[in-house]
């Protein structure tokens, strides 16, 4: 039976893998554990010592592939599950590393499962060697012009590099674009689909209101129930819904 750890920052998607897996896997693979926290996921793979793990590439503050490296000779068989797709499938294909791209199926569960039971007892390559041959791929097809975002504002597109983004407020049905040059940008989305746009860019959704450029923060003030401090001595409360999730996200560049 091959023991399986799911990290992925979505309930929904581990929810979805974890049930598949029992309908179509059950005599194979046992899911052992799951979790949401990239941190807690490592934590668990250091207690449990899974054959398998499903990891999401993309969670706030740390990917995928540094989840991994982060490990003392990770031994065991991954699969990275993506919402990515195009170049993205193509790297993983010529990495010889197997993922799932979202939305997941029945049948694609099925063949990975097949395939790993044929080769989790022999590595083609080290999984070192595999990080790094996924990694070189990514940065040779990223294309860059995925470092801009395009803002629409009531009269016109406004163009802007993401990382001069400090931060996004909710406004309504609107949200307040703040770029590091103390420019204002009123913008005619929600948070929530900026939040969605921004996803893997680095940025943090702290409290209903804020979605933050981690790039950007300078400090984490404790008190008074949590603020984060960007550049421009910009403050910013942190919820309490979220405080867990944002240090869980800062703790691998705390010492």
């Amino acid at each position: 039976m091959i023991k399986a750890i799911i990290i992925d920052d979505e309930n929904s998607a581990i929810n979805v893998l974890s049930l598949l897996l029992r309908k179509k896997c059950k005599d194979d693979v046992e899911v052992i554990a799951t979790t949401t926290s990239p941190v807690e996921g490592k934590a668990l793979i250091e207690q449990h010592k899974p054959d398998l793990v499903f990891l999401d590439i993309e969670m706030p503050g740390m990917t995928g592939i540094d989840l991994v490296r982060s490990l003392h000779n990770p031994n065991f068989h991954v699969v990275f599950v993506t919402a990515y797709d195009a170049y993205a499938v193509e790297a993983f294909e010529l990495s010889a590393i197997d993922y799932l791209l979202k939305p997941i199926g029945a049948d694609k569960v099925e063949r990975v499962i097949n395939k790993i039971k044929e080769n989790i007892r022999k590595q083609q390559l080290s999984m070192n060697e595999q990080l790094q041959h996924l990694e070189r791929i990514f940065k040779m097809n990223t294309n860059p012009n995925e470092n801009k975002i395009g803002v629409g504002m009531a009269d016109k597109i406004v163009f802007v590099n993401i990382p001069d983004i400090l931060y996004c407020e909710a406004q309504g049905n609107y949200t307040n674009v703040i770029l590091h040059d103390g420019r204002k940008i009123v913008a005619s989305k929600t948070l929530g689909e900026f939040e969605s746009q921004l996803l893997g860019k680095n940025f943090f959704r702290i409290h209903h209101s804020y979605l933050i450029n981690m790039n950007r923060v300078k400090e984490f003030q404790r008190h008074e129930g949590g603020y984060v401090m960007l550049e421009n001595n910009i403050k910013l409360e942190v919820s309490q819904r979220k405080r867990k999730d944002f240090l869980d996200a800062i703790s691998n560049f705390v010492i």
